[in-house]
């Protein structure tokens, strides 16, 4: 895995800086007694986006973390200079200020804050079929039922990292909906955009961001037929609006194999893909999280786009247009 996505969302040209600030503070704090492991967090990180913890040594070691009062296991392998544990964290699309995140392992325990960085959204203005922005009385339990099965499975927590970075691109369309876009359906406003929208033609192969097990492979109201990936330790991606599955619930993937086909399913203006990223329960962007930045119709990258913390006294720019859900 490579450095830098231990360090992925902070602000450039601060992150190394702050991240030998917080290897140090550590070090004070805990003097002779935490030399080790050595722990490497980002200082800041940009509202949606997710961000990976690191420790280090140079023998077999045991580490948690507790953030957003959860505790979470690092992830602990052997390579060829030492032990690293991992974990992915998520800072909410709505966070603001300081955030705690508990550092702990056998020496004891050190919490340091993380900064969550504002973030100008856009607004995505959208006509949809009238029955998805006011869902007839038939169809309110379906709804319900689809949501109670995903908060089932998006809680679900197995302590083995199969995720890796950077995620493997699930199709080659451009962005025609970035996350966090403020949502507008047919004049109505509604919660924001926790996925990307990629542009692909109805039977373009959608692949797995990275390895794990299938979680869910049903045909749902809003997501249309949708497939959940789990990756382990709280990571799991999410492909919507599918017009064909070719997988199943408990079916093992691996990094890049297909787990449907492109479609126009569910509540959409056309047929493309949306990707959701789950870290921890929190939807996230994980549009920084691949190796090459992806490009966005009608404007520049979702990097230069939307990573970028709020400049003072002005308005956000408004989304591109496109296929989107």
């Amino acid at each position: 895995m490579s450095p830098v996505f231990s360090f992925l969302c902070a602000r450039p040209g601060r992150v190394l800086r702050r991240a030998v600030a917080l290897t140090l503070a550590l070090a004070a704090v805990q003097s002779a007694a935490w030399a080790a492991p050595r722990w490497d967090a980002p200082a800041e990180v940009s509202q949606g986006r997710a961000f990976v913890v690191r420790a280090t040594d140079t023998q077999p070691f045991t580490a948690s973390v507790v953030w957003r009062d959860k505790t979470i296991p690092l992830a602990v392998t052997e390579h060829a200079d030492g032990w690293e544990g991992r974990v992915m964290l998520a800072v909410p699309i709505d966070a603001k200020g300081s955030l705690n995140l508990t550092l702990k392992d056998s020496e004891g325990a050190r919490t340091v804050k993380v900064e969550a960085l504002s973030v100008p959204w856009h607004e995505d203005r959208l006509t949809v079929p009238p029955q998805y922005v006011t869902p007839p009385a038939e169809v309110q339990a379906r709804i319900k039922r689809d949501g109670e099965h995903n908060a089932r499975v998006l809680a679900s927590m197995r302590p083995e990292a199969e995720w890796t970075l950077p995620l493997y691109r699930p199709v080659k369309g451009s962005i025609s909906g970035p996350f966090g876009g403020r949502r507008v359906f047919n004049g109505q406003p509604r919660a924001p955009h926790k996925g990307t929208d990629m542009r692909g033609p109805t039977g373009t192969p959608a692949h797995a961001v990275a390895a794990g097990t299938v979680v869910l492979a049903e045909p749902q109201y809003y997501s249309g037929n949708v497939v959940m990936v789990d990756h382990g330790q709280g990571v799991i991606s999410m492909y919507a609006h599918l017009s064909a599955f070719d997988v199943k619930v408990g079916d093992r993937v691996e990094r890049g194999q297909i787990v449907g086909k492109v479609g126009a399913t569910g509540r959409v203006t056309g047929p493309h893909l949306h990707l959701g990223l789950m870290v921890q329960g929190v939807a996230v962007d994980a549009m920084p999280l691949y190796a090459e930045p992806l490009r966005v119709v009608g404007g520049p990258t979702p990097e230069d786009k939307i990573a970028r913390p709020a400049p003072q006294n002005k308005a956000a720019a408004p989304g591109p247009a496109g296929t989107k859900s």
